[in-house]
């Protein structure tokens, strides 16, 4: 670790807690070491973030408006955590007006430049976007859309992030499935600096599942699924809904708990009593953190079903393998990047709902295998994903950039 050459001060712009972002939770993990040996402020958008950020935060945690009036800070090192919405439109204001280390949590930022564009009834900026960045094909795509046509894989297509990578100074990705879908300038230093596990899920090591099943209310025999975080398309809730009436038919008893915000528009009640699953399908809302930790704890199986993938690294996973929870996901993104012991996988099939129900039955079909997957996954993480690489890891590139 070059702790002795990287700045004694820095600037950190993110959202922290209570937001619900995962990055708000990555950032004031990383803080809590961080902050220790560095003088750090960080900066979230408004006043009201800042008043509500929790105590032990090792940080003065100041807001956007607040940073503006305080030219002292503008000539320090900056650091940009920087996602895929408008929880991150503050920082991606920051990244443009005053380079630095970005991380990339997501490579796509189309959503986020759409929600600042035409979300807010201006076209015109969106259509500028995607031309600057991409081109002929970026502004007819824009045209197109303002007529209707409009495909949401197109946004996959045109990640919309080479304005904030022409501004920064290095950047940093949690994957070498998102380092190689950088549309880099030239000569652009990329460090991978994978997601770490979170030291939260150590407080949860004395908590047994028929103990965290009793808290939560859920069936002490019966198996439970579980889809976790903030539902939204790529999720795949929908597959997975129909892939657990499948089951249901089959007779395997089972219930799923899908544990998470629902993202607004998204039908999964109507296909819950579409499918006939109400006495199987437990939606709880967005969860609390100790909640959270709960459900990973009284889980058999996570399902980490993310397509398309637009370059994130689940910050859940991360959670999930690291307290010793088997998990599934798709064999594709940042997740195959996990060694094989400690995360079954599913490929992509011509019928997804019949491969994942297969798959589901044949890892709950040998609860000795997935029980020893989970510990396998326990073990590799605490050794491989420990909190403290990733700063050692910060520093490193601080120090380069300084």
């Amino acid at each position: 670790m070059n702790t002795a050459a990287a700045p004694a001060e820095l600037v950190l712009f993110s959202p922290l807690p209570p937001n619900p972002s995962g990055v708000a939770a990555y950032t004031a993990e990383l803080l809590s070491e961080l902050g220790r040996m560095r003088r750090c402020t960080a900066v979230v958008a408004t006043e009201a973030d800042a008043a509500a950020v929790p105590v032990g935060i090792d940080a003065e945690v100041i807001s956007e408006r607040a940073y503006l009036a305080r030219p002292a800070l503008h000539g320090r090192p900056h650091l940009h955590q920087l996602g895929n919405s408008l929880d991150h439109a503050h920082v991606l204001r920051a990244a443009l007006r005053r380079p630095g280390v970005v991380t990339l949590h997501d490579v796509v930022l189309h959503h986020l430049i759409e929600a600042l564009t035409l979300g807010r009834g201006s076209p015109h900026a969106y259509e500028a976007a995607l031309a600057r960045e991409h081109g002929p094909a970026g502004r007819r795509l824009a045209r197109l859309r303002r007529l209707g046509l409009f495909a949401p894989m197109q946004r996959f297509l045109m990640p919309l992030h080479g304005g904030v990578l022409e501004r920064s100074r290095s950047v940093i990705v949690h994957s070498r499935f998102a380092a190689a879908r950088l549309q880099a300038p030239p000569g652009l230093p990329v460090s991978i600096v994978p997601h770490h596990l979170s030291p939260a899920v150590f407080a949860f090591d004395g908590i047994g599942r028929a103990a965290a099943r009793a808290r939560l209310g859920l069936p002490p025999e019966t198996r439970v699924l579980l889809v976790l975080g903030h539902v939204t398309p790529p999720k795949q809730a929908g597959v997975v809904l129909a892939a657990m009436a499948r089951l249901r038919a089959e007779g395997l008893d089972a219930v799923l708990v899908i544990g998470g915000a629902v993202e607004a528009g998204l039908p999964i009640a109507a296909e819950i009593a579409a499918l006939g699953l109400g006495d199987r399908v437990r939606l709880t809302g967005w969860l609390p953190e100790e909640a959270f930790f709960l459900h990973l704890r009284a889980a058999d199986l996570l399902l980490a079903l993310r397509f398309p993938v637009a370059g994130e690294s689940s910050g859940t996973l991360a959670r999930a393998l690291g307290m010793g929870t088997p998990a599934l996901a798709y064999d594709v993104g940042p997740a195959a990047e996990y060694p094989d012991s400690i995360l079954a996988r599913l490929a992509f099939a011509p019928d997804p709902v019949a491969a994942l129900a297969a798959r589901i039955a044949a890892l709950l079909a040998d609860p000795v295998a997935l029980a020893a997957q989970g510990e396998a996954a326990r073990r590799w993480m605490r050794a491989h994903r420990a909190l403290s690489a990733s700063v050692s890891a910060y520093c490193d590139c601080l120090a380069a950039w300084a």
